[in-house]
């Protein structure tokens, strides 16, 4: 039996990697459902807000394959989710059952998941001169929706309302039919280097200020959605991923890009970062920061695809009984003529932009309270659809144990309550962490999210703040 195509485009690009769209490289950041700009220092600081450089709480910290998965929907809930994972032949859906999928993938999240990983990160505080750090890192984003025509061709075939709507041999466009879905995607080899200082030092405040920069080497990129009667369709993808290009290799306008190395990128970049936090009598923090500001430049294995329009397929009887067959003819078509993609030499897409701001208060040796906001700029691959709003707080309830703890929403997702535990001493720290410790158990909405590390170490006596 064929795929179907709701989970050939929920997880194109999935075939090497899982994708993300929020923070999931640091487990303490996780810990606390996202909740982070006063919170990261040392390397951590990296790609959130750049001035917590210089207030680093260690001379030099470093950490080695530190990262996370996440996923989540709020298409599904979780008896939706059994039955449809769980047939073995979709033929045994009843109408009723299709019905209540095609409403249910009627929806601007129907998946948001993905990845995150420091392979290497690495910080030094000089005194007097302030805090430098280094990354690199994966960033695998990708987020779907589904408008109510999508959805109902999906899951209902020849019962769909489109039906009604057009004649079978009239011509359609997806721009008409599809306002509103969007299958976006894209993973990022990221080199990072920041530098952050402390530049107003008064008896009861402190001020720091700070700035990243960041290489980007595109490994993957991919778009489909249809907004405002305008469809944008490309893709384009490292040799690694081994999508098939076997149509195109002799049209002389494809710029294909042979493997010539492990990630063999086909796309570059440059993004930047800027912060200023602030210390106000030892106790308040307060941070804001704007993050990926910058382009990438797609210039290899690069297609673009251009809406032709379609015919609806000439089946005028209403299907007594229902296969998945259906729908993925319909999506047949709709690729084969409707989308025609073409070499294009190159195309620039914004980094995925973010306001980020934070309010942390520490309660003596043992708490500390942090209240976050993120807001996204653009509408760029890989950016949060909706703002994020987070309250974490971090317990050491006894030296050396950390426990963290909060509770989020937004980002095209629902309430969280996340937790994390970690083991912290001078030099060595390990910890895991969730972001919703009731996803995997709740009725509604299940998705699950973890992250780990086990190579974080800090060098030298820390600053007390």
């Amino acid at each position: 039996m064929k795929k179907t195509f709701l989970l050939a485009a929920a997880l194109l690009v999935a075939q090497a990697s899982a994708w993300a769209q929020t923070e999931f490289s640091s487990f303490s950041a996780v810990g606390r459902g996202g909740v982070m700009n006063t919170f990261v220092h040392d390397y951590q600081a990296l790609g959130v807000n750049p001035a917590n450089l210089g207030r680093s709480t260690s001379l030099v910290a470093f950490t080695v394959l530190e990262g996370g998965i996440g996923a989540s929907t709020q298409a599904l809930t979780k008896d939706t989710f059994r039955k449809f994972t769980a047939l073995s032949g979709y033929e045994d859906l009843t109408l009723e059952d299709r019905r209540n999928m095609a409403r249910a993938f009627t929806s601007d999240n129907v998946l948001n998941a993905g990845a995150d990983l420091n392979t290497f990160a690495i910080s030094v505080n000089l005194p007097k001169i302030g805090g430098f750090a280094f990354s690199n890192r994966q960033r695998m984003l990708t987020h779907v929706a589904f408008n109510k025509n999508f959805a109902e061709l999906v899951f209902l075939g020849n019962d769909a309302e489109v039906y009604d709507q057009f004649q079978p041999d009239e011509t359609v466009f997806v721009s008409q039919l599809f306002e509103g879905t969007e299958v976006k995607a894209s993973w990022v080899n990221e080199w990072n280097v920041a530098y952050g200082r402390k530049i107003i030092d008064l008896p009861l405040l402190n001020i720091y200020g700070g700035a990243g920069y960041k290489y980007l080497q595109g490994l993957a990129l991919y778009e489909f959605s249809a907004h405002s009667g305008k469809v944008n369709a490309y893709r384009a993808s490292s040799p690694i991923l081994d999508w098939d290009y076997e149509g195109y290799l002799d049209n002389p306008d494809f710029n294909y890009k042979d493997p010539d190395g492990l990630l063999s990128p086909v796309g570059k970049g440059h993004g930047f970062d800027a912060g200023l936090s602030a210390e106000i009598v030892k106790i308040v923090k307060v941070g804001v920061s704007v993050t990926d500001m910058g382009k990438m430049s797609w210039t290899q294995n690069l297609l673009q695809g251009e809406d032709k329009g379609f015919k609806l397929p000439n089946n005028p009887e209403r299907a007594q009984e229902y296969s998945f067959e259906d729908a993925a003819d319909v999506m047949k078509t709709i690729v084969d003529s409707a989308i025609v993609f073409t070499p294009v030499n190159e195309l620039t897409t914004s980094l995925p932009t973010k306001l980020r701001a934070g309010v942390g208060v520490k309660l003596g040796k043992i708490v500390e309270v942090g209240v976050d906001y993120v807001h996204p700029l653009n509408n760029a691959p890989g950016n949060i659809t909706q703002d994020f709003v987070g309250l974490g707080v971090d317990v050491m309830p006894i030296p050396f144990i950390r426990l963290s703890t909060g509770v989020s929403s937004g980002a095209g997702d629902k309430v969280n309550l996340p937790i994390g535990f970690a083991i912290v001493t001078p030099v060595y720290e390990f910890g895991i962490s969730t972001r919703d410790i009731t996803a995997p158990f709740t009725r509604s909405n299940p998705g699950i999210t973890t992250a780990m590390g086990f190579l974080r170490f800090k060098i030298g006596k820390p600053h007390i703040l």
